[in-house]
């Protein structure tokens, strides 16, 4: 970082849970303070986790989940972390300045991170931190409107809603609920702030190219299911772009000089083979990186384009 040798900007979180002492606090609060205002690499943000995952049954439900037996124990499990210690700490680092991620899966602790946003707003009386909550994969239409009301942004990952691997993630949840599974549209249409991701490493692919071709399509790139799976929820390739940009941009608080191309913008770009405006949805899979400008510096070029 020192010597100006890094060639992509990162907002690191640090995950804070039961065992966080009042040291390690004092920690982070000293780095973030230091870190703040570096253009390449900040550590101002708290990660915590509060469920696990649909496919296990740790993801915490606000209904039983439909494939569960009688001697399923994770489908009564605890949360990650105790509701009570979650508020708490939560509360101290809004207090303190950071902004907070919280892994929420299911749509029970999806409503109890917003309750709990909603809480250390309602005590500390602050807002615009732009505290996230990330994966979201399961939720409850009645609190997608609570994230715009209590500006908490929507940090999802098109790559997991894979129709090739939801079979099992699917039988869980059940018919019922399936549509507001990965609820892309219904954050937009709501005025969230949307930004996507990829999860790395706990994903098929960091490559955003095979993201952007789920939030269209919501199909393989061979086309099933035909129609897409819960399609209602699929996204335009503009406002797909946008929430792997515009809003990674505006969630590190970056929203005017990053995310755009435009004069006074950081000339932080990526050049694709294909124009996805003009071709068919289904062959955004096919896209390939040309180039990669970081600060204005060519730092990746394909050999057959340099030509």
């Amino acid at each position: 970082m020192k010597n100006n040798e890094l060639t992509l900007r990162s907002t690191t979180a640090f995950s804070a849970g039961k065992k966080t002492t009042e040291e390690d606090i004092q920690q982070f609060i000293k780095v973030k303070n230091r870190t703040a205002r570096n253009p390449v690499l900040r550590a101002v943000c708290i990660k915590f986790m509060l469920d696990g995952v649909i496919e296990s049954h740790t993801a915490q439900m606000l209904e039983p989940y439909i494939d569960a037996t009688a001697d399923d124990k994770n489908a009564n499990c605890d949360f990650a972390l105790p509701l009570a210690s979650y508020r708490s700490l939560l509360n101290r680092f809004d207090k303190e300045g950071f902004q907070i991620y919280t892994h929420a899966i299911g749509d029970r602790s999806l409503r109890e991170a917003l309750n709990a946003y909603e809480n250390a707003q309602n005590v500390n009386g602050t807002k615009g931190r732009r505290h996230r909550i990330e994966h979201i994969e399961q939720s409850s239409p009645d609190d997608i409107p609570r994230f715009a009301k209590l500006g908490v942004m929507a940090s999802m990952e098109p790559i997991h809603a894979d129709p090739g691997t939801m079979e099992v993630w699917a039988k869980a949840v059940g018919e019922k609920r399936l549509p507001h599974s990965f609820a892309w549209a219904s954050m937009l249409k709501n005025n969230v702030h949307l930004v996507f991701s990829s999860d790395w490493p706990a994903c098929l692919t960091p490559d955003p190219i095979r993201g952007l071709h789920n939030a269209v399509n919501r199909r393989t790139p061979q086309g099933f299911p035909e129609g897409g799976w819960v399609p209602e929820q699929s996204v335009s390739v503009k406002d797909a772009l946008i929430a792997y940009t515009q809003g990674g941009a505006y969630s590190s608080f970056d929203e005017n000089i990053k995310g755009k191309i435009m004069p006074g913008y950081l000339a932080d770009i990526i050049v694709f083979s294909q124009d996805l405006f003009t071709i068919s949805s289904m062959d955004i899979y096919k896209t390939k990186v040309l180039m990669t400008i970081f600060n204005g510096k060519i730092i990746y070029s394909d050999k057959q384009f340099a030509k």
